[in-house]
């Protein structure tokens, strides 16, 4: 194998490789992307066995082949690189020689044939969607979702359609158990393939590389699914991931919690308190109480081996007393996930969920669990 490619061009396809492929993996070879020549150009793959991604590059083909390098050291030699046409050829036993003006580096390469196989997913479904309406809605749902968490359902967000006359219901949703993030819009059923009501669980990490896509440009960007897999395609780009099987919480049950409170006040101004009380919570809990009050908000955390910290904060609040615990940073997550100045949290008790809605949304909830204190 013989190229010559554009340093900018390679460099921005293999960057997008770089939150796919394995770092700890036990099978070195998920370490690696693959790079094979085309007709007009070099295919660029990534894996990890659940998501895989493939790119196109142009390039000036010189001789036919393919080879697998490391993700991370291809793409740091890349980047520090000068000038702008790069030649990489590919020597005896899988060497591979990467060179520029004055600058050479030889690195060593593993046979193509080695590099799992992205799985063959037959598309059913095709959707068209906008960029930033995808975007939006997984900004306001990814943070809610688990962590390596036992319950493998929640390592993902639940992806939802539904047809309804002339549009289509998309519904995301997120949570870990502690919290719960939702979004629901309304969109345009045209160059749609589906039939009825379909709903799928993605993995939180492939969630994460289409949001990164996402932010690269507002190119729409068309979703295929089956069975077991869902494919993301954007221009030249393909993001491919098996699918969480299980069955996703119901979530339904949460959002008719009975409320008889409600407290609005400044996003940005209850975050920045937030920030600043929790700073001497405890690591593990973050626990920060809050003491509603009448037009205010007493923000305090008590540390027994670190301090204590209060900060008094204006809120629009007419009802009686209440004194409840969260954990600060669920709060200051879905704050940082919300756009309007102004935000609402209804209450009941202190030991029922809050809604934190944001002034003028009515699509978008997010629900937190409080904390005994």
């Amino acid at each position: 194998m013989k190229i010559q490619v554009k340093r900018e061009e390679i460099l921005k396809v293999i960057q997008r490789t770089q939150g796919i492929v394995e770092k700890k993996s036990t099978m070195p070879i998920l370490s690696n992307l693959l790079i094979e020549t085309e007709k007009g150009g070099i295919d660029i793959v990534a894996t990890d066995l659940e998501i895989g991604i493939r790119d196109k590059c142009p390039a000036k083909v010189l001789e036919e082949g393919g080879v697998a390098l490391s993700a991370r050291k291809a793409f740091e030699i890349l980047r520090e690189i000068n000038g702008e046409d790069i030649l990489i050829e590919k020597e005896n036993n899988n060497w591979v020689k990467i060179t520029n003006g004055h600058s050479e580096f030889r690195i060593m390469g593993i046979g193509k044939e080695e590099f799992p196989t992205l799985p063959e997913a037959k598309e059913a479904t095709l959707l068209t969607l906008d960029a930033d309406l995808l975007n939006k809605m997984l900004k306001k749902t990814i943070y809610a979702s688990g962590e390596s968490d036992s319950r493998y359902v929640l390592n993902g967000l639940l992806f939802a359609l539904r047809p309804a006359a002339k549009n289509i219901s998309l519904t995301m949703v997120g949570t870990d158990g502690h919290r719960l993030a939702i979004i629901n819009k309304s969109i345009e059923a045209n160059n749609t393939g589906l039939k009825g009501e379909q709903s799928v669980i993605i993995p939180k990490k492939a969630a994460i590389e289409i949001k990164k896509l996402l932010d690269e440009g507002d190119e729409a960007l068309s979703i295929s699914l089956d069975k077991n897999h869902i494919i993301f395609k954007r221009g030249n780009t393909i993001l491919l991931s098996r699918l969480i099987e299980g069955n996703y919480p119901s979530y339904e049950q949460v959002l008719v919690t009975t409320h008889d409170k409600k407290i609005a006040l400044n996003r940005d101004l209850f975050m920045g308190a937030l920030r600043r009380v929790s700073i001497l919570s405890k690591e593990k809990t973050n626990a920060v109480k809050l003491d509603i009050e009448k037009d205010k908000i007493l923000l305090s955390t008590s540390n027994p081996d670190m301090g204590e910290a209060k900060e008094e904060l204006e809120a629009s609040y007419k009802g009686e007393s209440l004194a409840i615990g969260f954990n600060a940073r669920y709060l200051i997550d879905a704050l940082g996930a919300m756009d309007s100045e102004n935000i609402t949290i209804d209450l009941y008790d202190p030991l029922s969920p809050a809604f934190l809605m944001e002034e003028g949304e009515t699509d978008y909830k997010c629900v937190v669990m409080p904390m005994r204190i």
